[in-house]
């Protein structure tokens, strides 16, 4: 959930691919940092490659993210919403409104 948060925040002006990498290392550095654990830890034991997958097809969290910070992300409502979001995302629900296509 963390790097499909990442994701949505701060990579949606990425407009190709390779422009996309950054913005997954970012999320992977954040997501271990979180944590405490390296970065290759992070990617292989927490994060679900789909949601790497999603994000280089142009999918992301944002109305999900967007709606979960009016609700603000610590109560258990507004993690909730973001967690049904990146189900939505992982299992390709792009008639979601928890989901969003940017520019791939």
């Amino acid at each position: 959930m963390l790097a499909a948060a990442a994701l949505a925040a701060n990579g949606i002006d990425a407009s190709t691919k390779v422009a996309r990498q950054r913005p997954i290392k970012q999320a992977v550095d954040a997501v271990a940092e979180l944590l405490g654990n390296t970065a290759a830890v992070a990617r292989r034991a927490y994060i679900d490659p789909r949601v790497f997958d999603r994000y280089l097809s142009g999918w992301t969290i944002g109305p999900a993210l967007a709606d979960a910070a009016e609700l603000d992300t610590l109560n258990d409502r507004g993690r909730g919403r973001l967690e049904l979001a990146v189900v939505d995302l992982l299992t390709g629900d792009h008639h979601s409104s928890a989901v969003t296509r940017i520019a791939a």
